[in-house]
């Protein structure tokens, strides 16, 4: 992991503590202590403050995990493209068009296996919904993940900077919720900007993505209206996977429970089973693209430009 300090400390360390399909055997961090709290975690991993000490224990991993935030990544993601190795990189890709540019010139000319790591993919009611809406007529969708961004802590200064985080919600929760409207209903054809909201436009139908750092979670939901009754899914927007699926029609309501799924051990776990030939369930490196490409339009849309 490169700036694995962060959310891979937090989050993906921990989840594969108790994994047989992969585990963390090198981190690389900007900070001498955080990189102690890791070792804590597992002293069998081997960490480092030097960039050219991580890409010379290349033997000792079979992955690159770039956990850093959107401004690094184009740095890091070049040192990681440098080694050979396969790649999964945190969300969002990139935050401004410069950097997609920057990322998109240092990218070799037979990109290496890739995944972002958008986690809310790696759950089988992902599966189900994307099962399910194949056989409907959509009419309308609205999905919404909301929370409280603490103004004080360590990440808030580069999420609300427009040339490091992108500056809104969209770019940090709200790149999942389009990451997955994409996923379910394919690519718009034109968005409309509304603050940290958007409207996806597809034939015949349209769908409303709100994020926002001020709100609550409690209807951090999925919704879709279609011909014959409605898909929802309360709560499905977070770090745990979703608990429920209701198919909502005329004759009442049948819901499908679904166990509890650490998303940040799946989704490196479905990357290792792709690499043994399986077909990526998480986010390619075109669909990431794709996915800046509205980011950038749904926020020009909002300054009128």
């Amino acid at each position: 992991m490169l700036s694995g300090t962060g959310t891979g400390r937090k989050r993906t360390i921990p989840a594969l503590l108790g994994s047989s399909v992969a585990r963390v055997t090198v981190v690389h961090g900007r900070t001498p202590d955080k990189l102690e709290a890791v070792r804590e975690l597992d002293p069998a991993i081997r960490t480092t403050t030097d960039t050219a000490e991580f890409a010379a224990w290349a033997d000792s991993y079979d992955i690159v995990y770039v956990a850093s935030p959107p401004f690094l990544h184009v740095e890091q993601l070049a040192l990681a493209f440098s080694l050979g190795k396969p790649v999964i990189c945190e969300k969002p890709l990139v935050a401004t068009p410069d950097q997609l540019a920057d990322l998109l010139g240092v990218l070799p000319e037979t990109p290496p296996p890739f995944m972002v790591a958008h986690h809310l993919r790696h759950q089988p009611i992902v599966a189900d919904l994307k099962r399910l809406l194949a056989a409907r007529t959509v009419s309308s969708a609205h999905l919404q993940w909301s929370y409280r961004l603490n103004s004080e802590a360590a990440n808030a200064a580069w999420k609300l900077d427009p040339a490091r985080g992108g500056g809104t919600a969209l770019f940090d929760v709200g790149v999942h919720v389009i990451d997955l409207a994409t996923y379910l209903f394919g690519n718009p054809e034109r968005v409309t900007g509304l603050g940290d909201g958007a409207l996806l436009g597809h034939p015949g139908f349209t769908v409303t993505v709100t994020a926002s750092h001020t709100g609550s979670t409690l209807r951090n939901d999925l919704t879709v209206t279609c011909a014959d009754g409605v898909l929802r899914s309360p709560m499905l927007f977070g770090e745990r996977s979703g608990e429920s699926l209701e198919l909502i029609t005329s004759e009442g309501t049948e819901t499908t429970t679904y166990p509890p799924v650490d998303l940040y051990r799946a989704e490196v776990e479905d990357f290792c089973r792709h690499l043994r030939g399986e077909p990526l369930v998480g986010t390619s490196l075109h669909e990431a693209v794709v996915t800046a490409e509205l980011l950038f339009a749904i926020d020009q849309s909002a300054h009128g430009q």
